[in-house]
C-alpha cells in the first residue's frame, strides 16, 4: 500500500483494526519532493479488504492506492468466526 505521509498514521490505525499486520514501511523514493509518500508492506484477512479501496480513498482523501495478493492460509480466531456466521445468516 502506498499514501502520502500525512495520512500513514491513519492507515496504520485502519489496518490494525482489521486484524492487519504491519511488516514494513519504506518511503517511496519514486515521489517528489514535497510529496512524501510511504509504502506500507502489511498481511491483513481477506475477509476484512471488502471495500477496503473505498475506505482508503477516504482515509487519504482520495490519494492512497494498493495491491494485495495471497500469503497463506491461516486458522480464523473464534470472534472473528463468530461475526462472519453473524452476518452471512444475516
Amino acid at each position: 500500500m502506498n499514501a502520502p505521509d500525512t495520512h500513514v498514521g491513519a492507515v496504520l490505525s485502519d489496518l490494525s483494526g482489521r486484524r492487519g499486520r504491519v511488516t514494513g514501511t519504506e518511503p517511496d523514493t519514486s515521489a517528489p519532493t514535497g510529496m512524501e509518500r510511504t509504502v506500507v508492506h502489511a498481511e491483513v484477512p481477506d475477509a476484512e479488504l471488502t471495500r477496503y479501496a473505498i475506505t482508503l480513498r477516504s482515509l487519504t482523501a482520495g490519494t492512497g492506492r494498493f495491491a494485495r495478493r495471497f500469503a497463506r492460509y491461516e486458522v480464523v480466531p473464534a470472534n472473528a468466526a463468530a461475526a462472519l456466521r453473524t452476518a452471512s445468516t444475516g
